[in-house]
Parts: structure tokens; sequence; C-alpha cells
């Protein structure tokens, strides 16, 4: 009897979500522009930012994004455990939205100050700290008041904004001067997060608060991890699959924008401008593909068996990512059509898994600890960055053509991801698939 009142509780809780509205939707996705413009400028500029300096190597960078990736992952875990059991009228996630997402990016005013590579790690090291703290508030805000049964388009709403914000953040590049370019981001992101903290809905949480503390060695006793073995294999698959993105990613804007080596000589990369807007063309095409596959592929996501719709993509990805090695040899057929080409196929795959990877991480995640397991899969794609860009660093440090083969590992570790997505199983209550069953009819 008890644990029939329990599922009808779980039930009326999943499938009674009035608080998915437009609104929410809207600036859920907005969320994601914002982000995606601030994480152009930060994990993409300013690493191209650090090679024009003095005494630059890429193992600097990898040291710089290693220290960033400790940082912030302990930040998620931490907050998404004070977000869990923060009760306040204001909103649990809401001020942690806008009180880490302002500062981080008020800390793009101060970088134009700094002539030092060390003062610029220490300073995104402090930007990784609040803006962790922010992103792992806003990831469980999207389960918090999203039905599982919509979680796939919601997911595709949110891919729209990252889509569209990759272009913006890649056409502030075209601003001659950096400093004006940090000063212009930190605006518009200091603005943007304020707007998503402010205006979102979040609903009331009932259940009594914990100590956050006491919360998280509870969540992490062996006996309560054994419950979750689908979300933890999960974490697994998604820690493989980051550490190979972030192989070749931190040195992605060097590869498209160098022909040559800089330490070298070699031939690396494409060579395109950004001055002349070739990279922004790139991207756009990247967008506008993603723009017409998101809406389907969340249609798809939320249709079919979710895990088999991420095996898919996954596959896929993995042989477009290791296709990209190919475009320096190639190059001189054009250099911006061999790139447009190129991110094509890369850009389906990419859309495909982030959609139907979200969808799938927000049912896995239980709702009474949804900050601190979101906050997780954060702390893992964060720790993934450690190997990831070590090895794309020695690779890009000491072998020739490293640059390139940095696709190719990057991969083959993504590859090696699929068996862990195989075993991450949902576990769905019998009277919760009944009643969503009736409420879909």
């Amino acid at each position: 009897m008890t644990e029939i009142k329990f599922q009808e509780k779980y039930v009326k809780e999943e499938t009674n979500h009035s608080f998915n509205s437009l609104r929410n939707i809207i600036l859920i996705s907005c969320a994601a522009f914002i982000w995606s413009i601030y994480l152009s400028i930060q994990g993409q500029f300013l690493n191209d930012y650090i090679a024009d300096m003095s005494n630059y190597t890429p193992l600097k960078i990898s040291l710089m994004i290693s220290l960033v990736a400790l940082t912030g992952a302990f930040a998620s875990i931490i907050f998404g455990a004070i977000s869990d059991n923060l009760r306040i009228r204001f909103g649990r996630r809401k001020v942690f939205i806008i009180i880490g997402g302002v500062l981080s990016a008020a800390f793009f005013f101060i970088l134009p100050l700094q002539s030092a590579i060390a003062s610029i790690i220490a300073i995104n090291v402090i930007m990784s700290l609040f803006n962790n703290a922010a992103f792992v508030c806003n990831n469980s805000f999207i389960p918090d008041s999203t039905p599982k049964k919509k979680l796939g388009k919601v997911n595709a709403y949110a891919a729209l904004g990252t889509s569209f914000g990759t272009v913006v953040g890649f056409a502030l590049m075209m601003i001659q001067s950096s400093n004006t370019l940090f000063f212009v981001t930190g605006a518009i992101c200091t603005v943007g997060f304020l707007v998503v903290g402010l205006f979102i809905q979040e609903r009331e949480e009932k259940s009594p608060p914990k100590n956050w503390f006491g919360d998280i060695k509870e969540t992490f006793r062996p006996s309560n991890l054994k419950n979750e073995k689908g979300f933890f294999y999960f974490l697994i698959s998604h820690f493989l699959l980051h550490t190979g993105i972030n192989v070749y990613v931190p040195f992605l804007l060097i590869f498209l924008t160098q022909q040559n080596n800089p330490v070298s000589g070699e031939l690396i990369g494409l060579g395109l401008s950004i001055a002349k807007g070739e990279v922004l063309i790139v991207f756009a095409v990247m967008t506008f593909v993603s723009l017409i596959a998101t809406i389907p592929i969340g249609i798809f996501t939320d249709r079919i068996d979710t895990g088999i719709f991420l095996l898919i993509s996954r596959v896929i990805f993995a042989a477009a990512t290791a296709l990209i090695a190919l475009t320096p040899l190639i190059r001189k057929i054009n250099p911006l059509v061999v790139g447009i080409l190129f991110i094509i196929p890369y850009s389906i795959a990419n859309t495909a898994d982030i959609v139907s990877r979200g969808a799938l991480m927000h049912k896995l995640a239980p709702k009474e600890k949804r900050g601190q397991f979101l906050g997780l899969t954060v702390f893992v794609k964060i720790l993934a960055q450690i190997p990831g860009v070590i090895i794309g660093g020695l690779l890009a440090q000491f072998l020739q053509s490293g640059y390139q083969l940095a696709f190719v590992i990057g991969g083959v570790i993504v590859i090696s991801s699929i068996p862990f997505i195989s075993n991450a199983k949902i576990k769905t209550p019998i009277l919760q698939e009944k009643t969503e069953l009736s409420v879909t009819n």
C-alpha cells in the first residue's frame, strides 16, 4: 500500500509540471545561447589569445584547462548539493544562476588588464568556480520543470540556443581588438545570466531540506550508489566521450586558423582566416545544419528508445570526428569548401548526440538528488578535460601532425564509450508507465 502511494506521488510529480511554460522553454534556450557565447570565448578564443603570447607552449594551455577542470568539477558537486537542499521563496536554482553567472562573466572585464600567462590562468580558474556553480543549477532546472516525455524536445530547444550562441561567439572573434572582444563578451554574458536567472519560473520544493554536506556523503555511500547503476554507467560513457572531445577541442581554433605549426612549421590545419570571416562561415554552416536537424532529432528522441538513438548518434559522431584529420591533406582543393564539407556530418552527429544524451541524462537522474547527480555529470565532464587536454597537448607538442592525430585519437576514445551507454538503463515504475501512456493518449 505504501509503495503504491509512493508511486502515485511520483507519477503526479513527474506528469504535472505546470512550470514547463513557454517562458521557461525560451529562457532555457536563451541560457544555452549565453553559455555557448561564454564558452566560445573562454574555451576557444582565450586559448588562441594565449598562443600569441610570449613563452607559449601547447602544454601551458593543457595546464590551464586542467586547473580549470579541477576547480569546476568540485564546484559542480558542492553547489549541486547546496541547491538541492536550499529552500527559499526566490528559487533554489535561480540564486546560483544569477550570482555564479554574473560573477564569472564579470571577470572578462579583468582579462584585458593581464599580460602574463600565469595571471590569465588564475583568473580562468576563478571564472570556472563561479560559472560551474551556475551551470549545474541551470542544468538541474531543466528536468525540474519538464516531464520526462518532453525532455527530448526541451533539450532540442536548448541545442538551438547553443547553435546560435556558437555562431555569435565566433562572430565576436572578428572584432579586431581582443580587449574590446573581452569587454563585449562580458557585457553580453552579464546581462544574459541576469535575465535568465530573474525571469525563469521555478517550482517551490516542498520536501524537507537536509544538510548539504551530509547529503553528499549519503549519496556516495556504496549501498546507495548500487541503486543507480544505470546512471553510473552513463557517467563512465560521459567521461570517455568528453575525454575524446577534449583531445582536440582546445586546439580546434588553432587547427582551423593556422596552416602551419607555430612551433615547428609543419602543416597542421586548414589555414582559415578569422578576419575574412572564413571561420565564421564554417560555424554558420554548422549552426544552420544543426538548426534544421535539432527539432526532428528531439522528436525522434522522445518517440523511440533514447539509449538506442544515442548509440547510433555516438558511432556516427566518432567517425565524423576522426575524418576531420583528413582536411589538411586535401585543403588545396579549397580550404573553406573542405571545412564546410567535413563540418556538415560532424554537426548532424554532434546535435543528435547532444539532444539524446541530455534527455537520457535527465531521465536517469533521481529527482530528490537531481542537483548532485547532474553535478556529477558536470564533474565527470570537467574531469575528463584533464586526460583529454594532456593527450592533445602531448600530441601537438611532440608528434609530427600531432594536431591532426588529435582528431583520430579523440574519435577512438569516443567510440570506447559505447558499451557503457548500452548498460545505462532507465528505471521506470510500472504505475508511471501506465499513467504516462494514458496522458499521452
